[in-house]
Formats: C-alpha cells, sequence, structure tokens
C-alpha cells in the first residue's frame, strides 16, 4: 500500500476521515470497485501551562491516505468528503509519499495516530536528547525547545512544503535515563 497526502480544511480532519470511511462502507455493501484504503489524522498530546493534557491536530489541514492507488472512483469519493480540498501536489498530479516524506510518515505510525509525550533529557551542553516517544528520530529537526513549556519545535519539508509543529516532551535527568535503559 502506497501512503498520500490530502489537504483538507483545517479544524475538518476528522469530518473528511468519517466521509472517507462511510464512503469506503457504502462502496463494500454495493460491490463497487473502490480499493482497499484507510484515512489517517495525526494527534498529538500536549500540555498547558497547568501541566493539563489535552489534544490537538498535529498536520491541522493534512489527512494521509493509504491505499494501493488513486483511481479514478476512489479519486472521486475523496473529493465527495468535506473539507477535501486537494491531494498533493495537485489533482491531476498525485504523488505517493517516499523517501524522506515516506520516512516521517513510518516514524510517526509507529505511534499510532495519537502522537504522545516524548521522553528527554538535556546534556553537560543543554542539547536535548530524546529517549523515548514520537520525537524519537527528529532530532536533528528540533529547531526549538521550550524547557518551560516542555515543547519541542520540529521542522520537516514534507511533500515539498516546509512544516513545522510542536510535541511535548517530559524532562528526565540523564542518570534516570541510564536507568530506566539498565532495567
Amino acid at each position: 500500500m502506497d501512503w498520500y497526502c490530502v489537504m483538507v480544511k483545517s479544524g475538518g480532519e476528522k469530518a473528511f476521515k468519517k466521509d472517507f470511511e462511510e464512503a469506503l462502507t457504502r462502496s463494500r455493501a454495493a460491490n463497487k470497485s473502490l480499493p482497499d484504503a484507510k484515512a489517517v489524522f495525526f494527534m498529538k498530546k500536549m500540555r498547558d501551562s497547568k501541566r493539563r493534557e489535552f489534544e490537538q491536530a498535529l498536520f491541522p489541514g493534512y489527512v494521509f491516505l493509504s491505499a494501493g492507488s488513486v483511481d479514478a472512483p476512489l479519486l472521486q469519493a475523496v473529493k465527495k468528503c468535506r473539507g477535501f480540498y486537494r491531494f498533493l501536489n495537485a489533482n491531476d498530479d498525485i504523488q505517493k509519499l517516499q523517501g524522506k516524506d515516506f520516512d516521517y510518515l513510518s516514524n510517526l505510525m509507529k505511534f499510532g495516530e495519537t502522537q504522545g509525550i516524548s521522553q528527554a533529557a538535556f546534556d553537560e551542553n543543554q542539547r536535548i536528547v530524546i529517549k523515548s516517544g514520537p520525537l524519537l528520530g527528529f532530532e536533528g529537526q528540533i529547531v526549538k525547545v521550550n524547557r518551560k513549556r516542555g515543547r519541542a519545535t520540529v521542522q520537516i519539508d514534507l511533500c515539498n512544503n516546509e512544516m513545522k509543529f510542536d510535541l511535548a516532551f517530559e524532562e528526565i535527568s540523564l542518570n534516570e535515563s541510564a536507568r530506566t535503559a539498565a532495567n
């Protein structure tokens, strides 16, 4: 199965995903030719200033589709979903995710659709060291760290679009992380 990126109305990701899943169900019930496919909409767990957890969209305005290919029936079904804008690069030039784009998506998929809170420590040079969680593997793309709020800003180039997003982390000491690794 290949992965594709779909631009949708920001805040309308859940509605798009619901419509897409209903279209697939209707298609299967009517024995029509929509291929096996699924939609993934990433959420992230964050903490507010009072350290209360909440969830929000990781990539507002983007939903990822897994399908063998995007043929005419699938394209028409997707176009009918609420909030649909376009496939990336364009509806007449639909590109599957590959290379770094696919690697980013694969890394996120390891943690499911809801990205949890990473564990991080700071070395003697005050550089962030990710020990576990969804930030693992993104160390090279961390462009900003807010230790007080427990957030790291990651910058990636996804489908030729520069994107920045925040992920939460909880700080642990390097000694604590060594003890955790030993267990």
